[in-house]
Parts: C-alpha cells; sequence; structure tokens
C-alpha cells in the first residue's frame, strides 16, 4: 500500500485483501502461503486458484479495512509487493503482509540488532545503550523488540544519539506493549519505524513473541546479544540469525551472572566477541560502510562514520578522561592524575568504559579508546 494517508489503488486493496483471506485459512500457515503465491504469482490469483473455499471464508469486509489502514498512516506490504524487504524473503515462512507505522524507507537500510534480556542488570542496560548510541552515530538502524530490559534500552541508545531503530512488535502497531513503553512506541513511530506481522490492533500473545525473532534476525545483518540467560528468548533471534548466515557477537559476563549464562554460552560456541562498546564497530566495518554508502547516496556527508569522533565525555568524568593517555596507565597513575580515590576513579573508568570512551588493559590498566 501507499504512503501515509493516500489511497492506495484497487489492486493494491485487491492483493492486501487476498492475503488477509489467506491468512484466515485453517492449517495453511505462513509456509504454505508462501508456496501458493510463488506457484500463482499473486496473492490474489493463489486465493482465486483456491476456488470455492476462499469464497466461504469469512470476516470482516477486508476492503473497507485496508483503506481505513491507509488513511491512518498505516502501511501495509504484502509479499508480492516490489517494497517488502528482500531479506526476509529468505526465511522459509516469510510474514505474508507487514504492517508498518514510522519510515517505511529503514527496512531498506543497513541494520544490527541488539537483544537480550528482559530482566537485564543495570551494567546491562548500560552497555545496551552505548552499542546502540556508537551504531546509530555510524549511520546503522538498531533493530530491537520493544521488550523491557535490553530491549528498550538499545532504541533508547539509539534515539538519544539522534540515530534511527526500527521495533519488531509482538502485537499490532496500535497496541502499545509493554504499557510501560507507550511513550517510547509513540516517539519509534515518529521518527523510526514500528513493524508487526498481526493485525494493527491484535493483543500480544505468547506464541506471537518467538515468530517475532525470526523477523528481527532477518531484517538485520548482525545480531548482538548484551545478556541472555539460559532459555532467553534472545537465543531464538540467535538461532534465526544462524540459519540465515547471520553474524552474532556477544558481551561477555560474569560465570557468576545466570544474565551471562547464555551469553557466555554463545561465545564458547564460536560467537564474537565484544569486549568493550566501540569493538562492535571494529567486528562490523562491513555494516558501517554500507551505511555510509546510504548515507552518501542519500546527500548526506557520505563519509565513513565507524571511526566517527564521540560526544562529548560525560559531565563530571573530564578529569578521569583527561587522565588516561593513547598508551595504557595503571589504575594508581589514573586516579593520581585525576584526583580520585582508587575506588571512584575504577567506577568512573567502568561508564568511560561502556560509553566507549576507554578501554581496559591487562594488569589493571586502561588507555584511552
Amino acid at each position: 500500500m501507499v504512503g501515509a494517508g493516500v489511497a492506495p489503488s484497487r489492486e493494491e486493496i485487491g492483493e492486501v485483501e487476498a492475503f488477509l483471506r489467506l491468512k484466515e485459512i485453517p492449517r495453511l500457515g505462513d509456509r504454505g502461503i508462501r508456496e501458493l503465491v510463488e506457484r500463482h504469482g499473486t496473492g490474489a490469483v493463489a486465493l482465486r486458484a483456491l476456488g470455492v473455499q476462499g469464497e466461504l471464508l469469512g470476516g470482516a469486509p477486508t476492503a473497507r479495512r485496508a483503506e481505513e489502514w491507509a488513511h491512518r498512516g498505516l502501511e501495509v506490504l504484502p509479499q508480492t509487493s516490489p517494497r517488502y524487504p528482500p531479506r526476509l524473503l529468505e526465511l522459509e515462512d516469510p510474514p505474508p503482509l507487514l504492517f508498518l507505522k514510522g519510515r517505511e524507507e529503514l527496512l531498506a537500510r543497513p541494520a544490527v540488532a541488539v537483544v537480550g534480556a528482559r530482566r537485564a542488570t543495570e551494567v546491562g542496560r548500560r552497555m545496551a545503550g552505548a552499542l546502540a548510541g556508537l551504531l546509530a552515530r555510524a549511520g546503522v538502524t538498531v533493530i530491537s523488540g520493544l521488550a523491557m530490559g535490553i530491549d528498550a534500552a538499545a532504541h533508547r541508545g539509539a534515539l538519544e544519539a539522534g540515530g534511527d531503530t526500527l521495533a519488531v512488535l509482538g502485537a499490532g502497531v496500535d497496541v502499545h506493549y509493554p504499557r510501560v513503553h507507550a511513550s517510547l512506541s509513540r516517539e519509534i513511530a515518529r521518527g523510526g519505524l514500528l513493524v508487526s506481522e498481526f493485525l494493527p490492533d491484535e493483543p500480544p500473545l505468547p506464541h506471537h513473541f518467538p515468530r517475532r525473532n525470526r523477523i528481527i534476525a532477518a531484517l538485520a545483518r548482525a545480531v548482538v546479544v548484551v545478556e541472555a540467560g539460559e532459555r532467553s528468548g534472545a537465543l531464538i533471534t540467535v538461532d534465526h540469525a544462524l540459519d540465515l548466515g547471520r553474524h552474532v557477537l556477544a558481551v561477555p559476563g560474569s560465570v557468576e551472572s545466570p544474565q551471562a549464562r547464555g551469553t557466555n554460552a554463545l561465545l564458547r560456541d564460536g560467537a564474537s566477541v565484544l569486549p568493550y562498546p566501540r569493538a562492535v564497530l571494529e567486528e562490523l566495518a562491513e555494516v558501517v560502510r554500507a551505511a555510509a554508502g546510504w548515507r552518501k547516496e542519500e546527500g548526506g556527508a557520505g563519509e565513513d562514520h565507524g571511526l566517527a569522533a564521540l560526544p562529548a565525555v560525560p559531565a563530571g568524568l573530564e578529569p578521569l578522561w583527561a587522565a588516561l593517555a593513547p598508551e595504557p596507565r595503571s589504575l594508581d597513575q589514573v586516579a593520581g592524575l585525576a584526583r580520585l580515590s582508587p575506588g571512584d576513579a575504577l567506577s568512573g573508568l567502568a561508564a568511560l568504559e561502556l560509553g566507549g570512551w576507554a578501554l581496559p588493559c591487562p594488569g589493571m590498566r586502561f588507555r584511552r579508546a
């Protein structure tokens, strides 16, 4: 369907209507819909090929719903649309319809998913925000699932950095879930993009969330896991990412932390390690270069933003930053130069490390990033 507030053509409405009716056929499923459409070329022809079965389907007048969605500013992309993301077609069961609220063009731009535990630690949330901020400032779209914990921190980190973020939902795009994220959801709809395979007013159901994870993995060029327990839903995203040949990266955690058991297992199994935030730009240099290419095509500065300057060091940490040097210095040296106790210096260095301004070195030493 066409842009916000513009009436779709009869052909577009017919295709959306066909896919809605195909979705209502019991036991057909997304994989079956794909096979039918590949055989017949369009959803409308596939529906006609089903004969009486398709005509007997009930439900609301879908053509009227499709027009209403367009006038409310929602985009609906059927699988046969030329604007449907090709990366989703790499899935065996791509969503027959995509409902969008926001900037549709983000579907085509280089993107990285940042995912993790709902019950995240404060350190994990800060790490997710720092990673998302670095990626967003490099022009990479940050994808996550708008859940509590790591997901929300990733979306906020991208927005606070002035970058782009895309949320894949486990409910309809008109449903705020969780409710505490209503304002975040509205902010993403204004400046980023909300994506769902579910009807706009469809409520969140438990089985929706594992399904939406395949969309997160497919749209992303890489998946970064910040914190994940042994049974975390983020690991479902990783499974899809590996099946699709996506790059998987993980942040190591304490062996005593339940939230790190999943991520540490990923590292044991071969995921790329992210020992500090800025490493994400080094590991994903190709994605960063692709994002710079998009900026150049769209009339931006066009330079490689992967190693762009970080924003100003937070207030209160400037003395500690000034005490660092390109070569490693001991904790006592840094504390002495900054006129801080070793304990206060260590706490401040942890904050600088999470923000990408400092790097830890062997022997309790630190240097500028």
